[in-house]
């Protein structure tokens, strides 16, 4: 008697780690699949856009590494609550 199983995912998420499917067996991977969304790209956009308008840019990064991150990591809050209301 033959069993007609559903196809196993090419790829699953499990205990933090994400596996892909090779041959028969699952294997972990190293790095987890490129998200492609739009809410990804806008979020990219925005962050340019943010930093761009501030003035936050390479030369900043060459001259104080300190005060871009700490910049970057704002604007980046701004942009995933901006987000986050538009929901």
């Amino acid at each position: 008697m033959e069993q007609n199983l559903p196809p196993l995912p090419p790829v699953i998420f499990e205990n933090g780690l994400y596996y892909e499917l090779l041959g028969e067996q699952y294997y972990p991977c190293l790095l987890p699949p490129e998200s492609d969304t739009t809410e990804d790209k806008l979020l990219e956009t925005i962050i340019r856009q943010m930093a761009e308008a501030q003035g936050i840019n390479e030369d900043l990064k060459a001259r104080d590494q300190m005060a871009w991150v700490g910049a970057m990591n704002n604007i980046k809050s701004a942009a995933l609550e901006i987000l986050r209301e538009s929901k």
